[in-house]
């Protein structure tokens, strides 16, 4: 019996261990099939990256097509992509969000992108915002803001061969300038951001430069000026050349500050810019040039135009991909968003670009709202009054409201983080009005607003503790104090100089007194003796005078 069972058992352990083996087996296959499986969808994956990495060099009416370079690089330098705020890397690409509890919006063809809100600068979304691309016509927003700035809109101007000779007309979006022509800084200008005329760029540059060079070097101190840092320029339209860069970031912060000048933004929201005959162009009746930017209107695309949309500039090389600088503006938001280095088309043949810039604007105004932070009248801070009649504090408010724009979910009394820099030292009398301090509101770090405090009540002074407060001050002070312990020092010092010149005179007083008695004692010594001299040769004489009598 013994043996029966343990022939069982000897085969139960064997079938158990064949068991394991087949399970092992099976585990090892299954492994096997999805690393072949992930293989063949990296490869897939890479292919897919290789083929949208390529140039698409066909050009396109609805985008400005400069002058092609020679090199394919989409890519100016190894890009830094370093942000100070919470990133997340996906795919390669460095993802910036602020509120990373929203869901990003969707950028399906652009290398880089980037949004920000156009009265802070403050950047609510971010992709590969410093890595270092070709900004196409993009450029022409440093070119027409210097020369809004510098020059005279309604000066004339006269085209001169040498801006044109760099100008492919078959190619480049242009205007059709003629040697010699003469039109308004202002119509130049306008050619430029609205048809992206590049021989109109090249006369403003000669006309405000003198040369190209001369006007480059302004257009560089300009981006250096605003902070700029990975900006490099070296013409004035934005036609190709290797050292010819920016990042998406220094767009948008030029794109914002062009916006802040009026000219600037009626021009760039112009859909339909018509420039009558010129001594030159007599062909027609006037020139009509119709703006690049799609958003804008529905003449060159049915199905791109965006109602919030108020500008900004297109671009386009077949170095630099498809480029949108755009802003809008929707429930008192206002908005920049910049897509760089987009090769891939729509269904309607048109560049991501729009698709792309759409999807941020939409991800603002569905996800943020512009809150108020404080407004007129609200207590911000009492504060103590140095020299105060009755201990009177003074209250702090700002004078205008205080609106920022936030995530519409946030809890704004735990999200955001008011800090309130007030003197510790507030002196009296203050009087209603008076800026004392300012009061600041950061969200996740980022300074969303700010303002000067304002006081709302006056408070007099107490001229009884005023005048004690400055005695007391008086008395206490370095100044006061130290030539009181000098003088005092010096009476000192005098008084052990008279001390011991008193000391000095009354040893010798008693020095004199001494050899005076000394002397006195010693001239009666000298007469004792003199008289017992003088007894003593009595004596003798007497005693001599005896003697001779005797004999």
């Amino acid at each position: 019996m013994m043996k029966i069972i343990h022939t069982e058992e000897s085969v139960k352990m064997r079938r158990k261990k064949m068991t394991a083996l087949l399970l092992s087996a099976l585990l090892l296959i299954g492994s096997a099939g999805f690393a072949l499986a992930d293989e063949d969808n990296t490869d897939t994956s890479d292919e897919q990256t290789q083929s949208e990495s390529v140039d698409n060099d066909t050009g396109d009416d609805t985008q400005d097509a400069d002058t092609d370079g020679d090199s394919d690089s989409s890519e100016v330098t190894d890009g830094e992509q370093d942000t100070n705020d919470t990133d997340a890397s996906v795919s390669g690409d460095t993802i910036y969000m602020e509120d990373t509890a929203l869901t990003p919006p969707d950028i399906v063809g652009s290398q880089a992108a980037i949004l920000i809100d156009s009265d802070s600068g403050r950047l609510l979304y971010g992709k590969n915002i410093d890595v270092k691309l070709y900004p196409a016509s993009m450029t022409k927003m440093m070119t027409a803001i210097i020369a809004l700035e510098t020059g005279d809109l309604a000066q004339t101007v006269t085209v001169p061969y040498e801006a044109l000779q760099t100008v492919n007309f078959a190619e480049d979006s242009a205007m059709g300038l003629l040697t010699g022509e003469e039109l308004t800084l202002e119509q130049l200008v306008s050619a430029m951001l609205i048809h992206s005329a590049n021989d109109a760029a090249n006369v403003i540059a000669f006309h405000l430069g003198g040369n190209m060079d001369a006007f480059v070097e302004t257009m560089n101190q300009k981006a250096a000026d605003l902070g700029m840092t990975n900006t490099h320029f070296v013409n004035a339209c934005g036609s190709h050349d290797d050292n010819h860069y920016t990042t998406a970031r220094d767009m948008a912060t030029l794109a914002q500050y062009c916006m802040k000048n009026e000219k600037f933004r009626d021009i760039v929201k112009t859909v339909v810019y018509k420039i009558p005959q010129t001594n030159k162009y007599t062909l027609e009746a006037e020139r009509t040039l119709v703006n690049t930017n799609l958003l804008l209107g529905t003449i060159r695309s049915l199905y791109q135009f965006y109602a919030p949309a108020t500008g900004i500039k297109t671009g386009h090389t077949s170095q630099a991909g498809y480029c949108l600088a755009a802003s809008a503006s929707f429930s008192d938001m206002n908005l920049i968003a910049v897509t760089m280095k987009c090769d891939q088309m729509d269904e309607h043949d048109d560049p991501y670009t729009y698709a792309d810039t759409r999807s941020m604007f939409e991800f603002a105004f569905s996800n943020y709202t512009h809150q108020q932070l404080a407004a007129p009248g609200d207590i911000i801070s009492s504060s103590p009054v140095y020299e105060a009649k009755n201990d009177s504090r003074v209250a702090l408010t700002i004078q205008d409201a205080l609106t920022a724009l936030v995530p519409s979910n946030i809890d704004s009394s735990v999200d955001i983080i008011r800090t309130v820099d007030v003197p510790e030292h507030i002196q009296a009398p203050v009087a209603k009005g008076d800026t004392i301090g300012a009061v600041t509101y950061t969200y996740k770090g980022t300074q969303i607003g700010s303002a000067p405090l304002i006081s709302t009540n006056d408070v007099e002074m107490n001229h009884f503790l005023h005048v004690f407060h400055i005695i007391l001050k008086v008395l206490t002070s370095p100044f006061f104090f130290i030539p009181v312990i000098l003088l005092i020092i010096i009476a000192m010092y005098m008084r052990h100089l008279r001390k011991k010149k008193e000391r000095k005179r009354r040893i010798q007083q008693l020095k004199k007194a001494r050899e005076e008695k000394e002397a006195e004692a010693s001239g009666i010594n000298n007469a004792n003796y003199r008289k017992t001299e003088r007894i003593d040769r009595q004596r003798k004489n007497t005693k001599d005078s005896n003697s001779r009598y005797r004999k």
